[in-house]
């Protein structure tokens, strides 16, 4: 039985409220780590890989037709058995019956000649879900709306549960896994441009957030360069509110990952930081333990 936190939809609007939804039970499908499904509150029992990559797929081509012939490549590869069209058959009977028996009745997944598609219809997926909140992080940032623009990217961030697509496997989902792990990447790049602009307006608790959600997904992806500056904003930041210790840990990790990276000109950021935060805990007691959070702008 598949197991895992299943997410609905997620609406964000910028006018007035939408529309209440249709009175048919939500589903939301879930590809942003390991692939899971539920109806409500109610996990879908999606056993076996074959199951997992059927239904990723057809959630990936959000409504269009998927061929038998493409299911069969993404399951088997070039050299699939001559009973695949009979197995991928047996595989959406039952994924029909795990959507019944969670207590979803309408038709879900329907033959379409060359293959099935999904109907999308009362249905919620997290990576269109993550699109969507993205899109509208970068148009907030663009209308210089950054304690907005942080939010959104910080929820987008919040859907992923670990490599996307975990679990399925296969070249036919590769590329589609590879383009969600480069925009998560880039939406946490993002997310740091905003933290640093929320520092200028003296936001140092979303500054502070932004800046650790960007380090947590650098360290998830194993991506160094973004490890590096996450750790030397935070190190910053926790050095201008005289957090020495956490400063110094961050200082630290961050000078650490630029010289593994050979750059020297965050080495050189990484070391004046330090020395700047010698400086503050040679203040002694004097110091200041915390720099008063500011008002947001009008």
């Amino acid at each position: 039985m598949s197991t895992g936190t299943v997410t609905g939809t997620t609406t964000v609007t910028t006018g007035a409220a939408q529309a209440a939804p249709p009175e048919a039970a939500p589903v939301a499908l879930a590809l942003l780590g390991p692939v899971s499904a539920g109806v409500g509150e109610r996990l879908v029992a999606v056993d076996g890989r074959r199951q997992r990559v059927v239904l990723s797929l057809l959630a990936l081509a959000r409504g269009r037709v998927v061929s038998v012939r493409t299911l069969a490549d993404a399951i088997w590869g070039e050299r699939p058995p001559l009973s695949a069209r009979a197995q991928i058959a047996l595989c959406v009977q039952a994924l029909r019956r795990a959507f019944r028996a969670a207590g979803y009745t309408e038709p879900l997944i329907v033959a379409a000649s060359p293959g099935y598609r999904l109907r999308t219809a009362h249905i919620g997926v997290d990576v269109d879900d993550f699109d969507a909140l993205v899109d509208a992080a970068a148009s907030a940032a663009g209308r210089d709306a950054s304690e907005s623009a942080g939010e959104l990217y910080r929820r987008a961030l919040g859907l992923w549960r670990g490599p996307a697509l975990d679990g399925v496997g296969g070249r036919v989902t590769e590329g589609e896994a590879a383009r969600l792990h480069i925009r998560r990447a880039a939406a946490a790049r993002a997310l740091l441009d905003v933290g640093e602009t929320l520092l200028a307006d003296g936001l140092f608790d979303e500054a502070e957030g932004a800046f650790a959600d960007a380090l947590g997904v650098g360290e998830a992806l194993g991506d160094l360069p973004l490890v590096a500056e996450g750790s030397l904003a935070l190190g910053r930041l926790c050095r201008m509110l005289r957090r020495t210790t956490r400063a110094g840990r961050h200082l630290t990790a961050a000078r650490v990952a630029f010289l593994r990276l050979g750059t020297a000109t965050g080495v050189g950021r990484a070391s004046a930081e330090i020395v700047a935060l010698a400086e503050c805990e040679a203040e002694g007691p004097g110091a200041v333990d915390l720099v008063p959070r500011q008002g947001r702008r009008a």
